[in-house]
């Protein structure tokens, strides 16, 4: 099978490419560094003829910080919705399997927003697919740097963490979360890439067990020793108080627990 990954230099790119890779699957390996889904012309201009050629392709690519959207909604349309637009017709054909967010199940943020919004598109233009949406991914090395994980690294570096907001009506204030690890995300991938898609209007891809952000911190000084002093902060715009997984997704088989996920 011949496999496009977009967004192959990312942290879930990196991790579902080394997986592929272990396969006999041809993989194409499509990033901003050598493709920019935001300047192919709308005339198609630009896209390869043997990329319609691919079997299916894997849409990681975009835009994902949630204050950066509030801040340059614009960006975050034009990227996270045009740009699916124009994915989809450089692989006209293929099965689209579409990295979504838990965050638009209740929008709040331009990010959310727009990945709701492109939701839409994939399934007005797409003949099959299969629409995830992710839940906060940990393990390994993530490199968002306002991703939960990524933060408690860094902070461990500079001593001090700050949660945003105590204030939310959960058991200790903090904002509750489902956390998976990124090796039981991309085995989900890897799943739909073998069956047909799911053609639902979205498959949550999370671990089915949710903490708060106070409760993830406790875990991963417990489990990392103790790194960093912990601070509370101001809410920050466009977060939700809660994202947890509605249901479990059949693609879904988590192995990993919050140890897993924390553990550096």
């Amino acid at each position: 099978m011949r496999i496009a990954v977009t967004g192959s230099n990312g942290f879930i790119g990196k991790c579902l490419v080394e997986k592929l890779k272990t396969t006999e699957h041809e993989v194409l390996e499509l990033d901003i560094h050598n493709w920019d889904i935001q300047n192919i012309p709308r005339d198609g201009s630009g896209i390869e003829q043997h990329w319609l050629m691919y079997d299916c392709v894997v849409h990681l690519g975009g835009l994902v910080k949630v204050g950066e959207s509030v801040c340059k909604p614009s960006k975050y349309y034009n990227t996270n919705i045009m740009g699916t637009k124009r994915v989809i017709d450089a692989f006209h054909g293929a099965k689209f399997i579409f990295a979504s967010t838990g965050a638009a199940f209740n929008p709040t943020s331009p990010y959310a927003k727009s990945k709701l919004l492109a939701e839409d598109i994939v399934k007005a233009e797409c003949k099959e697919y299969t629409i995830f949406r992710f839940y906060n991914v940990g393990g390994r090395n993530p490199t968002n740097p306002e991703g939960l994980h990524a933060a408690t690294v860094n902070a461990c570096g500079t001593g001090l963490f700050t949660i945003y907001g105590n204030d939310y009506n959960t058991k200790d204030g903090t904002c509750v979360r489902d956390y998976v690890h990124v090796d039981d995300l991309c085995d989900a991938i890897m799943r739909a890439i073998h069956e047909p898609g799911a053609m639902t209007d979205y498959e949550p891809l999370g671990s089915g067990h949710s903490y708060t952000v106070l409760e993830y911190v406790n875990a991963f000084l417990e489990e990392n020793g103790p790194k960093f002093k912990v601070e509370y902060g101001p809410r920050r715009t466009g977060d939700n108080e809660s994202s947890q997984v509605p249901r479990m997704s059949k693609f879904m088989k988590p192995k990993k627990t919050i140890k897993d996920i924390v553990k550096i």
